[in-house]
């Protein structure tokens, strides 16, 4: 059965193995992130309905395996899914202050880009469709306008510009190379995902005020049952006036 407490784990620890290992690409060094990031990655995830396991791959790409927030590259994008500059400014911010975020405070423009991009592709409930794939996540930060067409040719600058892709499944097929959760353990489209593992599950965090309002109640009962048991045994009824 599916729990995606395992997927944050299993994260988490090709993380820590990164970071053991020294692994850095260019002068970055692994970000030490943790469990409780990995779940708030998670929430935007489970916010419009895919895997977030393809973000942990997409993120896991971007950053050449570092997951750091600050990485830059030569065009000057930056971070968890490499904002660049005219990117930043639209969601209010610069590229500067991204570069000094934690890795949870990123997330929040993470978020923000995501939805200005899939905002079009939704469900009423806010979900992205059943047929959403791994390589239409990818492509709302490669180049969004090939997200839901899987056979878009990408024009040539950017055949140019990034070594030959020349379509979707291209940019996916060097991602899925690096990738945390390879198509092996992990579908490629949401349908797939809801056919191996039922829906695709959701790690939220546990809700305590419905259990913190049932045992107040209870408490409240079992004080008014003593109160009135400890009343009647001295003979003074509840408004103070004796009992005959």
């Amino acid at each position: 059965m599916y729990n995606p407490q395992d997927s944050i784990n299993t994260a988490y620890n090709y993380i820590q193995d990164l970071r053991s290992s020294g692994h850095k690409y260019g002068n970055y060094p692994v970000y030490n992130v943790s469990k409780d990031d990995l779940s708030s990655l998670a929430d935007i995830s489970n916010k419009y309905g895919f895997a977030s396991e393809w973000l942990v791959n997409l993120i896991n790409f971007e950053t050449g395996k570092t997951f750091n927030p600050a990485i830059k590259n030569s065009i000057g994008a930056v971070g968890l899914i490499q904002f660049l500059p005219s990117t930043a400014k639209g969601l209010g911010t610069t590229t500067d202050a991204l570069s000094r975020m934690t890795f949870k405070q990123q997330l929040v423009y993470v978020d923000k880009y995501i939805y200005s991009i899939l905002k079009n592709h939704l469900t009423p409930e806010g979900k992205v469709p059943d047929n959403f794939t791994q390589g239409d996540l990818f492509m709302t930060i490669f180049y969004p306008v090939a997200v839901g067409k899987p056979n878009f040719v990408f024009p040539d600058s950017v055949k140019q510009a990034n070594a030959g892709i020349s379509k979707p499944f291209d940019y996916v097929e060097k991602a899925l190379k690096v990738a945390v959760f390879p198509l092996s353990m992990f579908p490629y489209t949401l349908d797939e995902v809801k056919k191996k593992f039922g829906e695709v599950a959701k790690f939220t965090k546990k809700n305590w005020m419905p259990i913190v309002i049932t045992i107040v109640g209870l408490a409240g009962i079992g004080y008014y049952l003593y109160k009135t048991k400890a009343f009647k045994k001295i003979g003074i009824k509840k408004d103070g006036i004796p009992q005959r």
